[in-house]
């Protein structure tokens, strides 16, 4: 056997068989049908438009000629990818053709604009999501527990008597201890409030009169003496007032709802079958 695989003769006969091979590929590949890419003049108005996007100018012509070929470039690659199967099961490429699926479905839903009846509906069927925010103004003198341990008690007799006193003119500034928020706060939501001061701070502005320094309330860094100058209750707005949220809204919805409509169509086209998994065997 081993002196058969030295013979000469028997490399000659296999190289000749390797090159006669690649011979009539080459041959096969040169016979292949030629296919059109035509790039019309819609493409190219295209492609300059979006070069003009990019950079704010018109594309000179040898930048022009340059996005053409590029064009020719990249379709050539595309068509062979698929003449290859390159496309299937990629996820990738699954994932991105089932987002241009919805996104066409969703883009017919939001050509129309609605009706003001129908975002009244909206309006009035979920007061709850679309209730403006209660807004509060206010003066507060800080008192830091912290740096009260022992007299407490007694900075917070002596601040409600000073500040019971009828003086117009009284800067907060001068009692109390330093807060790196501020002294006043004009027209702040509730829900910021929330975030500054903590959950229960804005239910304590909503139950203590208006002019009048009121306290002390607890918040999440301490004690406040408060001085409430405007307060403005949660309610539902107008319909101009919420139109744009409103509108958001509606938006989103219909885009949910064109979605499911055009999956569902698509989805009575086909017969589903679901294999059961196979239980893994057990060893004895």
């Amino acid at each position: 056997m081993r002196r058969i695989l030295r013979e000469p003769l028997l490399h000659f006969v296999i190289l000749g068989t390797i090159l006669f091979a690649v011979h009539a590929g080459v041959t096969r590949s040169g016979s292949a049908p030629v296919h059109d890419i035509i790039v019309s003049r819609s493409r190219i108005t295209h492609l300059a438009s979006m070069f003009s996007r990019s950079w704010r100018r018109e594309p000179n012509p040898d930048e022009l000629n340059e996005l053409v070929n590029d064009y020719v470039h990249e379709e050539v690659l595309y068509r062979e990818a698929k003449a290859m199967g390159l496309d299937n099961d990629d996820p990738v490429i699954r994932r991105r053709l089932r987002q241009k699926l919805e996104f066409l479905a969703e883009d017919a839903a939001t050509q129309r604009a609605p009706t003001d009846d129908e975002l009244n509906r909206l309006l009035q069927s979920e007061p709850e999501r679309f209730r403006t925010d209660g807004r509060y103004s206010f003066s507060h003198v800080f008192l830091d527990p912290g740096r009260h341990r022992d007299d407490l008690a007694d900075q917070q007799s002596t601040l409600r008597k000073a500040l019971k006193e009828p003086d117009e003119g009284l800067d907060p500034s001068q009692f109390g201890d330093r807060f790196l928020l501020g002294q006043s706060f004009a027209d702040v939501p509730a829900n910021e409030l929330s975030r500054l001061f903590g959950e229960d701070f804005p239910g304590q502005l909503a139950q203590i009169p208006l002019g009048s320094w009121e306290g002390p309330i607890q918040s999440s860094y301490g004690l406040h003496f408060i001085r409430l100058t405007g307060r403005d209750q949660a309610r539902l707005p107008s319909l101009n007032e919420a139109r744009e949220k409103l509108l958001r809204e509606w938006n989103e919805r219909e885009r949910i709802k064109a979605n499911a409509e055009a999956f569902a169509r698509l989805r009575s086209r086909y017969r589903i079958v679901i294999e059961q998994a196979s239980e893994p065997s057990r060893r004895q």
